[in-house]
């Protein structure tokens, strides 16, 4: 069985402000009873938060058999990270200024130099001659870039208000990856 996981990202939050953003988020959770306290091994090459009692109140869904896997954690990020969706493929890589698809184009590079701090990340439309730094490009499927997320590992389906109850925690917009390994 594969698993399934959804990163939401907040891509406006700065290096400086990721820690205490987490202590926050980590607070909601907690207080709420959606994650438990202790970190454990629930999480692929991390620790991570297992589900607590509440945890079904944000879902619409949950996967069937659940509580038998292994992996059912929630993973905590605060520290510089492109969220994709597991090497699933891309369909497009949209410039932000004309729309125009690069993904033949050469923007893998910049990705690197974003992620690693080495260079400019910025990407040269092949249409229109813009540009932008490889963060501001529409990536379909969804692909996040920020300092602060939160991967849920095979939780299910969300309900929608969940997303605004953690965007009025965090107080920035906050953009969802689906990812499956």
């Amino acid at each position: 069985m594969s698993d399934h996981y959804i990163s939401i990202v907040s891509e406006k939050t700065n290096p400086t402000d990721a820690q205490e953003l987490a202590k926050r988020i980590f607070s909601y959770l907690t207080e709420k009873k959606i994650i438990q306290k202790e970190l454990s091994d629930c999480v692929l090459g991390s620790t991570g938060h297992r589900p607590a009692e509440n945890f079904g109140a944000i879902l619409e869904k949950q996967n069937e058999g659940f509580w038998d896997l292994k992996t059912n954690g929630v993973e905590i990020i605060t520290e510089r990270t492109v969220f994709e969706n597991g090497g699933n493929g891309l369909e497009q890589v949209k410039c932000p200024n004309c729309g125009q698809n690069q993904i033949e184009e050469n923007w893998e590079n910049s990705l690197d130099h974003w992620y690693t701090k080495s260079d400019s990340d910025l990407v040269k439309c092949s249409n229109c001659s813009s540009k932008n730094s490889i963060t501001k490009f529409d990536f379909k499927p969804n692909w996040g870039f920020g300092n602060f997320g939160l991967i849920f590992w095979n939780w299910g389906k969300f309900k929608s208000h969940f997303f605004t109850d953690l965007e009025k925690v965090i107080g920035t917009e906050l953009k969802v990856v689906y990812g499956k390994l």
